[in-house]
């Protein structure tokens, strides 16, 4: 299996993890008789700790290669699992979710790895295959959970056996990136010194030419596709009376959708039409499932308006990313797709808790006329890209790949030099 194969797989299999474990949390917490406050520090305490540990993974991968930082990384997934699973005191399940926060550097790690193995025009593909790596683990992941809480055991084992599954899953995707995944990096390909492991740094990395536009693209794109995620089940519920079982048929249909376009689609689409196209599609189409979800009533116009958003969000996320990583230069893809994952995890804590106030206190339309508004924003915001004359001052026409890096490697030094 080619190395693009193997971090594919990583990817999946430790997405599966994770996907196993997030719709059971909650359940789980108030299964210890956990309060309300509680349950939610235990869901915001990943992404806070992976928005300050995000770029420092990034750049540490730089400076020392792919390989040993996703060797850490999903070692630090798979024993924040084992701690869930065999914990029953608070503290500890705390500790453990800020661990796999800490560590939660792996897909942002995969990302750069992909950058370093493929060629500027196949990054968008190999992009979209993350993405379908993600699309799947989210459908197959709840649906073995399920699976899991079906089996004769005791009510504690039923709880907990999910999340050392969650283990065994991340145990092996380690003993994969340990044993099949060799190093994308030179030995000698350092990065200067001075831009490791700072804010600065970090703010020197969004400024490079073109990078700041679209890590704002991809965090509007998460700051909408989020309000999605943490309200559908409800609306669904209380719109059209399904319950939850019902509700992740439904969240399994748009995965399956998001991942077929990533996986498949986006090959196709990104030599005729290119990644600037693509963005701005997405962003139209994702726009328009918003409307629809907004005002749907009936089934049929629910499922068109997932249709759109499902393929929106499916064109989206590898163009900005596979665009992304043509316009930063080798040696700063880790610290780009640290800022990145960073700026996308700040979007998503925001949007859960602003759509969730709209949900409770405006009606069931107002996040989705909110995530509506977002991806008009982003549109203007992708104007100079649709545009052809570069996605921010100084850089060229998108299509000139020679000159793209160029202008890519003359920003990286200037932001060294200050």
């Amino acid at each position: 299996m080619s190395p693009l194969g193997v971090v594919v797989l990583i990817v999946l299999v430790d997405l599966l993890g994770f996907s196993i474990v997030m719709p059971l949390l909650a359940p789980f917490a108030r299964h210890y008789g956990f309060t309300g406050w509680q349950i939610g520090l235990l869901f915001s305490a990943y992404p806070m700790c992976q928005l300050v540990a995000g770029p420092i993974l990034g750049r540490l991968s730089d400076r020392y290669g792919r390989r040993p930082l996703l060797v850490l990384s999903q070692a630090g997934t798979a024993v924040s699992f084992l701690i869930l699973g065999l914990s029953r005191q608070y503290w500890i399940m705390l500790l453990a979710r800020m661990l796999d926060g800490a560590s939660g550097g792996n897909i942002l790690v995969a990302q750069a790895y992909v950058a370093d193995v493929t060629k500027p025009e196949h990054r968008a593909r190999g992009m979209g295959l993350i993405g379908m790596a993600f699309g799947l683990g989210f459908v197959l992941g709840p649906l073995l959970a399920g699976v899991l809480l079906s089996l004769p055991v005791s009510d504690d084992l039923r709880l907990r056996l999910p999340f050392l599954v969650a283990a065994g899953f991340s145990t092996a995707a380690w003993i994969l990136v340990v044993t099949r995944l060799p190093e994308s990096r030179p030995r000698d390909d350092a990065i200067t010194p001075a831009r490791v492991l700072s804010w600065r740094g970090i703010l020197d990395t969004v400024r490079l030419p073109g990078v700041g536009r679209l890590v704002l693209l991809g965090a509007l794109g998460v700051l909408a596709f989020a309000a999605f995620e943490s309200t559908f089940a409800l609306v669904l519920g209380i719109r059209f009376d399904w319950d939850p079982r019902t509700a992740s048929f439904a969240f399994a249909a748009i995965g399956l959708l998001t991942a077929a376009v990533q996986g498949g689609l986006i090959r196709r689409l990104v030599p005729r039409h290119g990644e600037p196209r693509l963005i701005v599609a997405g962003l139209a189409l994702a726009a328009s499932g918003f409307a629809g979800m907004a005002m749907a009533h009936g089934v049929m116009m629910l499922a068109l308006s997932m249709l759109l958003l499902g393929t929106g969000q499916g064109l989206l996320s590898p163009s900005v990313s596979g665009l992304l990583s043509r316009l930063t230069p080798d040696r700063e893809q880790g610290a780009v797709f640290g800022a990145y994952s960073s700026a996308q995890t700040l979007a998503r804590m925001v949007s859960y808790s602003a759509s969730n106030v709209l949900l409770g206190r405006v009606s069931t339309a107002a996040p989705y006329w909110g995530a509506f508004g977002v991806e008009l924003l982003a549109l203007v915001a992708a104007a100079p890209v649709a545009a052809g004359a570069g996605v921010a001052a100084g850089v060229g026409a998108v299509g000139d790949d020679a000159g793209l890096a160029a202008r890519a490697e003359e920003g990286s030094g200037k932001s060294r030099s200050r």
